[in-house]
């Protein structure tokens, strides 16, 4: 109940942070946006700002040992080489398994987070009475923060999150644990009618010192909260200008985080907004500021002398913050030529390598997009200089390329994706060549950014086809980036549940085959993703695993690259001892279940635990944890009755060889291969779990013509004989007629 996955995570930032960085994960902070350890944060560029302007910065903001970078979630995945995405899935998944958030992953939530006094009061008049509140609001108002906020002041550092599968019940007195805090996130689901009622019923049931704190849609709340009323506080959040001061707490600007935020456009911008979406703002600001410094713009005379260059910088920052739509817009209606549209768009992807890649890349992008590029001999046709200008880019002293606007580079692509739905394979495929063809510097940072993007298409859209296509490309020829865009899709709030749902449909017959690549990728996804949702994922190993030997040829050298990645995910799970329980609880309920996609889930899942070996026999034999009596009810669900299973046929050799190599083994395997086909208390005898054992003891030992080992047809045969004579309904030995007169 309380021990299994969290709910997946809603969409609390419905229109992302067009920033650097990632996607919010599954963590929110900052209200409702997620913010990781600190990594290795992008270094801020140099300042060119002479040291009377540098005075003048340091008192338009507050002292602070820490840098603004290091501070923000939506650091630069461009350059800190891929660190941001593996330390979002580790928190995610730390975060969903239930266990305590350590302080620093609560520093991180709330460094940016902005009290509203008013929900504060309400929110403690409700806990003064019972130790159970429910926060509603709109997506990003900050539930997950105000409740961190909320139960670090009241219970300390021991706050943890309820772990449960998305859509399963719960119930209060699963929670045992005294003087913890503990939030139930069901942003993303509509508990049934009477839960309200339910939690105010139970809320006697927390153990002493304990709080609960639900996280639940508006909408959702009306619909199950009925006689829970008093427990209920709809969050109205902070003052949108106080949000951005405190995101702008610790930023190095020159102008100061005032100045900015009385500007009008500014004020207008964030004045809808959800309190997660103002972070984009305060990046925007930070990194128009540090543009000017980098040309040199930036000087203290100009500040003192130019009000309309700081009106400039605030209409870039309003810009940048709304992803250059309309600026990019009338740019492709002013620049309609292939030419420069496909150099604009490989300088987006490529922001940072050498001119002269960009420039070749644009002609390969031509070609992936069905074109032909323009021939360029000699000096005709544009060169890198104006298609350089023309793209809104500077060519730097190193040779290399970077866009003048902050996050011009992502608003391009993002905009490409929109505009040329129908070239999404060609695009897909392109920039999947591009991370494998490129040096290990600029490929390693590459595929972050790819996946991000990606995963914001996603978001948007609420299709998962280039998600599919990426992962597919990636698969063959960058296998690790495929598995990180796959659990990274599958844990992130906007995405998490959509992804989810497509990894199960992708399994299906009806979906269509799945490489061998692929199928492998999505395994290892599944089996990290399992920490966090074990039920789920391992379901999706065990379909996974099905499917491959249902569709495979067994003559195919990819099989067993698939078989490999199921084997050792299985065995994985099955080694964490944290894991190895549950996987027990669930191969039972499924070997039992009345669906039969389930107890073929089950059929799977066990057929590669029995394959695991040990020097004394099988591993699940020898362990003295599993007992003889559940080792025969799942080789009772294993029996392939309704068609032919090579992972059951694979296993049921191994253990009938074990029977000979293992002597004090085999009087125990023989028993579980007896009573798996037929028990004494069984009230009928099954033909079919009968036929199904004959198969396998004669694919384990033929009849001839096939050699012929004495002990291996003796043990066969003395098996045979023995499940024979179990039916009552078996006519007698033809030595009983025999002796007849």
């Amino acid at each position: 109940m309380t021990s299994s996955a969290p709910s997946p995570q809603p969409v609390d930032d419905p229109q992302p942070s067009p920033g650097y960085g990632p996607p919010p994960a599954p963590a929110a902070s900052g209200n409702d946006t997620a913010t990781p350890d600190p990594a290795p944060a992008a270094e801020p560029r140099p300042a060119s700002v002479g040291d009377a302007a540098r005075t003048q910065e340091a008192e338009h903001r507050e002292p602070s040992t820490e840098s603004y970078w290091t501070a923000q979630a939506n650091q630069r995945v461009g350059i800190n080489r891929g660190v941001m995405i593996g330390t979002l899935i580790e928190q995610g998944i730390r975060r969903l398994r239930g266990t305590i958030l350590t302080s620093k992953d609560v520093d991180a939530h709330l460094r940016t987070y902005v009290r509203g006094k008013d929900d504060d009061h309400a929110i403690n008049e409700i806990l003064a009475v019972g130790p159970v509140a429910v926060l509603t609001g709109a997506d990003g108002s900050g539930r997950f923060s105000t409740a961190l906020d909320v139960l670090r002041r009241r219970v300390g550092d021991t706050i943890r999150q309820v772990r449960r599968e998305p859509g399963t019940p719960f119930a209060l007195d699963g929670l045992h644990e005294h003087k913890t805090g503990w939030i139930l996130d069901l942003r993303a689901e509509t508990p049934p009618a009477g839960f309200g009622r339910e939690l105010a019923e139970d809320a006697h049931k927390l153990p002493s010192g304990s709080l609960l704190i639900v996280l639940i849609g508006t909408a959702a709340w009306e619909e199950c909260g009925q006689d829970a009323a008093h427990l209920s506080h709809l969050l109205a959040g902070p003052v949108r200008a106080d949000i951005l001061h405190k995101h702008l707490k610790r930023a190095p600007l020159v102008f100061g985080s005032d100045r900015w935020i009385e500007a009008e456009p500014i004020k207008q911008g964030i004045a809808g907004l959800q309190p997660s979406q103002i972070q984009a703002w305060a990046n925007a600001i930070v990194n128009t500021e540090d543009v000017e410094r980098d040309k040199g713009r930036l000087t203290l005379a100009r500040i003192k002398s130019d009000d309309t260059y700081f009106t400039s910088l605030v209409q870039n920052v309003v810009k940048a913050a709304e992803d250059w739509r309309s600026d990019l817009l009338e740019w492709h209606t002013n620049h309609q030529d292939s030419d420069y549209r496909n150099y604009l768009l490989a300088a987006a992807v490529l922001e940072g390598a050498s001119s002269e890649k960009i420039y070749e890349a644009s002609t390969t992008l031509a070609k992936a997009l069905k074109e032909t590029p323009q021939s360029r001999p000699g000096q005709q046709g544009l060169g890198v200089v104006a298609l350089t200008q023309k793209a809104n880019a500077d060519l730097q002293p190193d040779g290399t390329i970077r866009f003048r606007y902050h996050n011009y580079a992502e608003a391009v692509v993002d905009y490409f994706l929109d505009d040329r739905p129908h070239l999404l394979q060609e695009f897909t495929r392109w920039t999947a060549a591009q991370v494998t063809g490129l040096d290990e510097d600029l490929a390693e940072p590459l595929a972050p950014r790819v996946s991000q993007w990606v995963v914001h298409y996603t978001a948007r859209h609420r299709r998962t086809r280039l998600l599919k296509s990426l992962a597919e490309q990636w698969s063959t020829t960058n296998s690790d980036a495929a598995c990180d865009l796959l659990v990274l899709a599958a844990l992130d709030d906007r995405t998490g549940e959509l992804a989810r749902n497509a990894y199960r449909r992708w399994t299906k017959p009806e979906a269509g085959p799945l490489t061998a690549d692929f199928t492998a990728v999505l395994i290892r996804a599944c089996r990290r993703l399992a920490e966090a949702y074990p039920t789920s994922m391992l379901g999706r190993i065990a379909e996974l695993a099905a499917g491959a030997h249902l569709d495979g040829d067994a003559n195919d050298d990819r099989t067993p690259q698939v078989t490999e990645a199921v084997s050792e995910a299985l065995n994985a799970l099955w080694d964490d001892s944290e894991q190895r329980s549950g996987i027990h609880r669930q191969l039972t309920q499924w070997a039992s279940d009345p669906h039969a996609p389930h107890r073929a889930a089950a059929q799977s899942t066990f057929a590669h635990l029995a394959q695991r070996r040990t020097p004394n026999g099988p591993a699940l034999l020898t362990d003295p944890a599993i007992d003889t009596s559940w080792l025969t009810d799942m080789w009772r669900n294993a029996l392939p009755t309704t068609g032919w299973s090579p992972p059951v046929a694979e296993a049921f050799a191994y253990w009938m060889q074990s029977a000979l190599d293992h002597p004090e083994q085999g009087e125990a395997i023989e028993q579980i291969v007896r009573d798996a086909v037929h028990r004494a208390a069984d009230p009928h005898y099954s033909a079919n779990r009968l036929i199904a054992m004959q198969n396998l003891l004669y694919s384990w030992a033929p009849a001839p013509p096939a050699p012929q080992a004495i002990d291996v047809t003796h043990l066969r045969d003395q098996l045979l004989t023995g499940l024979r004579a179990q039916d009552p309904a078996a006519p007698p030995l033809l030595g009983t007629y025999a002796r007849q007169p």
